[in-house]
């Protein structure tokens, strides 16, 4: 199943908002394209905004993982916005509140990557 999602560009920063309500097994792997085929056309500073997002399950955060990886190796980052309290209670016990930078607003998370 194709993930539905808006890319658009703002100050050398590509916002990839996820339009669909769950990211799990069934469009992760789409995810997990769309975020290949950004950083392989060079956008490396990823904001993926998940306002939209009220559930995840493990293949969405490994869909995460794998593009805050693939940003972190060739030389950017990705990092969330607008996650729910749902979504970021999954990456807290996924232990993964680490790892990523949550953003409540898309003006900060463009900060962000201005500041670095």
């Amino acid at each position: 199943m194709d993930i539905q999602c808006q890319i658009e560009s703002k100050d050398k920063v590509r916002i990839i908002t996820v339009l669909d309500e769950k990211v799990t097994h069934d469009n992760a792997p789409s995810l997990k394209e769309k975020l290949f085929l950004e950083i392989a056309d060079g956008n490396n500073q990823l904001i993926l905004d998940l306002h939209r997002v009220k559930d995840m399950d493990s293949s969405g955060l490994g869909a995460l993982l794998f593009g805050k990886r693939q940003a972190n190796n060739s030389g950017g980052d990705l990092v969330l916005v607008g996650a729910s309290e749902n979504v970021q209670t999954i990456i807290r016990i996924a232990q993964l509140s680490r790892v990523f930078e949550i953003f409540p607003t898309l003006e900060e998370a463009i900060q962000f990557f201005k500041e670095q």
